[in-house]
């Protein structure tokens, strides 16, 4: 059974011994302690916590969301009024970008704990097969921790072996155990599962999953506001045994860019981890979100609520092989055949008013017969992000030549020139981050890169306040458990 048919009957049996400050219900009369008796439980309870990928809370729209409108590339035309504050930094306590990314990551923290608690009432076939368990449980337990930190900074940390029934759990001085948490999850994850699964388990966390997680994990934590020493050394030292292994991993660039983002290569050498979305099972509406409403460009209309600018767009280098793949640069009325070419600087036909992303309008994504039911993958980490890190890690560690050989190798495959031997360290560190928006526009980073190089004013040119790089813990946490303080800037 492919990973992308969730099990949606048992989703939430893993949730009925937790934490009640975060709010999950119990279902009937499945518990920890009736359930979990043999293997394919213990598969059906790991499938539950893959299963929140599902959620319209997390990482199939507010995650991303959340991370990508405070940036320069994502624009919130016409959309809810909580984007609308996201777009604009002007997000507070109430916004609902903060309780649903801190609600949906600590559902799934849970389900992960209580299938670790559980796990050791199960009598397996093969040890190998626990472990790999074990080690897709810790490696999205991890993500999801890494998630909450990323965004709120302190958080409240509960493992396996602690309290699942306290109520009133502190996010004061948490902030060291959380991140040994998540490097320990990692590490074991790393440790246990293998490199590739055959195509029936294709979508579930990897060994190199694990370790460019683990590496965005030491980079994040080498950059602002944690700025930990000996960290970049750590980011560059794990994003290298996995360049230095690419062959056998099968990682490497698409040589197409448009390749990496077409539902017929969800796989391909690019690929290291994704949300899985099917059509007529569990489709998701990113096409929708950022397709064109009014034209037909897709069989379902659009909504233009995740869109760019034409002043981000006119920033990408002449040349840029990018271009046609991350926007919308041309295309055909379906209905009338009328053609159009996008002029930034024209909105009058035969150009279009809006500037729309295009990495999710693949027109081999074409059974959608709704607009929230497309086939392509949400992408967490690809193989150019880990090029990425170890081009950023190596720069803030002044070794600018060691650093030149990731970022060239992403300009060399979008057709520009490679940045010369001779350029500075600080010169080098600003086009690191122009690189980075430009790959990976509308891809859920741009926040979490301005964060780690506390550059947002400079980026979005205009004065921000630091609380700016966070979210706030929302309202009704705090309000109903005393124990959880507000963020020290909010």
């Amino acid at each position: 059974m492919k990973l992308y048919k969730y099990i949606i009957g048992l989703a939430l049996l893993v949730s009925s011994s937790s934490c009640d400050f975060l709010d999950e219900e119990a279902y009937e009369f499945i518990t920890p302690d009736n359930f979990y008796k043999t293997e394919a439980d213990a598969n059906a309870a790991l499938t539950a916590v893959y299963n929140t990928f599902n959620d319209d809370k997390g990482f199939r729209r507010y995650i991303w969301m959340g991370a990508d409108f405070p940036g320069e590339a994502a624009y919130a035309n016409a959309s809810a009024p909580s984007r609308v504050e996201m777009d604009n930094l002007t997000w507070t306590p109430t916004t609902d970008f903060c309780k649903n990314i801190w609600q949906i990551s600590y559902s799934t923290i849970r389900r992960a704990n209580n299938l670790l608690l559980n796990i050791d009432k199960i009598t397996f076939k093969s040890e190998d097969t626990k472990k790999q368990i074990i080690g897709q449980t810790k490696f999205l337990r991890a993500l999801y921790y890494f998630t909450l930190i990323r965004f709120y900074d302190h958080v409240v940390v509960i493992r396996e072996t602690d309290n699942l029934n306290e109520e009133t759990p502190s996010n004061q001085g948490t902030d060291d155990a959380a991140w040994t948490l998540i490097e320990e999850d990692l590490q074991y994850a790393e440790s246990v599962l293998p490199i590739k699964w055959g195509d029936s388990d294709a979508g579930r966390a990897t060994k190199g999953a694990a370790m460019a997680m683990l590496t965005k994990v030491y980079l994040t934590q080498a950059g602002w506001p944690w700025n930990k020493a000996g960290f970049w050394e750590k980011a560059a030292s794990k994003a290298t045994e996995i360049i230095n292994n690419e062959g056998a991993f099968g990682y490497g660039l698409e040589d197409n860019f448009i390749r990496t983002f077409d539902v017929t290569n969800e796989h391909g050498k690019e690929y290291i981890f994704d949300v899985e979305y099917q059509t007529n099972i569990n489709g998701q509406d990113i096409p929708a979100l950022s397709g064109m409403r009014g034209y037909n460009i897709k069989k379902t209309d659009g909504w233009s609520s995740f869109i760019s600018t034409p002043e981000f767009y006119k920033t990408y280098e002449v040349g840029d092989k990018r271009l046609s793949t991350t926007f919308v640069t041309e295309f055909t009325d379906m209905n009338t055949g009328k053609q159009y070419v996008y002029d930034p600087d024209n909105v009058m036909e035969p150009s279009f008013p809006l500037c729309h992303f295009a990495k999710y309008l693949d027109p081999n994504d074409n059974q959608s017969t709704k607009a929230g039911d497309y086939g392509c993958n949400w992408k967490i980490v690809r193989y150019a992000d880990v090029l990425m890190m170890q081009s950023e890690a190596y720069c803030e560690m002044n070794r600018v030549g060691d650093a030149l050989a990731g970022i060239n190798r992403v300009r060399a495959r979008a057709g520009l020139d490679p940045i010369p031997a001779s350029i500075s360290q600080a010169d080098l560190r600003k086009a690191i981050i122009q690189e980075r928006v430009w790959e990976f526009a509308a891809e859920g980073h741009s926040l979490f890169d301005m964060k780690r190089q506390h550059c947002m004013a400079e980026r979005l040119g205009r004065t921000v306040d630091d609380k700016y790089y966070s979210l706030p813990l929302p309202q009704d946490e705090t309000d109903k458990n005393p124990n959880l303080k507000q963020h020290p800037l909010w």
